[in-house]
């Protein structure tokens, strides 16, 4: 017997497509979706890291995308089943990925960090107030109740990446310092 999926109780739906539901929303609504959808924060920026690959272009192809966190995991698993995810409180341990997320419990030691990965072609992201200002590549930054995003080209540069229009469009603030 056929059962509808219409009223035959809550259907679950696998993690990932809560993330690109989330995705989709944080792109159409500028990032107003963790107040929409009970999404949280970090739900919105893994998101976010899941789909900036395809706006970046490596100086060599890099085969599936490794994401290191350094630091503290805000994530809480939000990134697993996205990306590779590789996690280290040691800068030395994540030069083989191509994007490292700089958590925010590693703020103090962000001009060493940003000079331990000067010459690589690595992707840095982060969440600390002023982090694109201080030499990283993209930062996630909150305006009101939107996760928002700046851009600093000329850290992209000197890492070798291109970051493409369309994500550039797509910032609050691009930089070129």
């Amino acid at each position: 017997m056929a059962r509808s999926v219409f009223g035959a109780g809550k259907v679950s739906q696998p993690r990932w497509l809560k993330l690109l539901m989330a995705f989709c929303i944080c792109w159409a609504f500028e990032g107003r979706a963790a107040e929409i959808s009970g999404v949280s924060e970090y739900d919105l920026k893994a998101g976010y890291l899941a789909k900036f690959p395809d706006f970046v272009k490596w100086p060599a192809p890099t085969g599936a995308i490794t994401l290191g966190i350094l630091g503290d995991d805000p994530f809480a698993g939000a990134l697993e089943g996205n990306m590779k995810v590789k996690r280290s409180k040691r800068i030395d341990d994540l030069k083989n990925c191509q994007i490292v997320f700089i958590s925010k419990s590693e703020r103090g030691n962000l001009p060493g960090i940003i000079a331990a990965l000067a010459g690589t072609n690595i992707l840095t992201v982060g969440d600390t107030d002023g982090f694109v200002k201080q030499g990283g590549a993209l930062g996630f930054i909150m305006e009101g109740d939107k996760v928002r995003f700046e851009i600093n080209t000329g850290a992209a540069k000197r890492a070798g990446l291109q970051i493409s229009s369309r994500l550039l469009q797509l910032a609050s603030r691009v930089l070129s310092s």
